[in-house]
């Protein structure tokens, strides 16, 4: 690469140097995009698959074990994420401590 001393270069030749930095960088990315357009296109191509199907498809999320369990209710229990729950925020307004709940 051309090592360019900017220092020396004038407002006008740095914006010169700027323009043609930004239409390369420009053409380069939509060259890239291109090419990453066709590998995408070859893998649908070999898939049972539609383009719309790939986009709309969503990761499945495990579920999560619960972590605390409502000590007046045991049916009633939480993961800890998310909003807490209403007997949750009871408990907790009671004095009470989330290490109690505690499975």
């Amino acid at each position: 690469m051309t090592d360019i001393n900017l220092d020396n270069l004038s407002f006008e030749e740095l914006e010169r140097l700027k323009g043609g930095i930004d239409k390369t960088i420009e053409q380069k990315k939509q060259l890239e995009l291109l090419e990453l357009r066709e590998q995408i296109d070859q893998l649908i191509e070999q898939s049972p698959f539609t383009l719309e199907e790939v986009l709309d498809a969503r990761k499945i999320r495990k579920p999560v074990p619960p972590k605390y369990r409502n000590p007046n209710d045991p049916s009633q229990t939480w993961t800890g994420r998310g909003r807490r729950p209403r007997w949750v925020e009871e408990f907790l307004d009671n004095d009470g401590d989330m290490a109690d709940l505690e499975i």
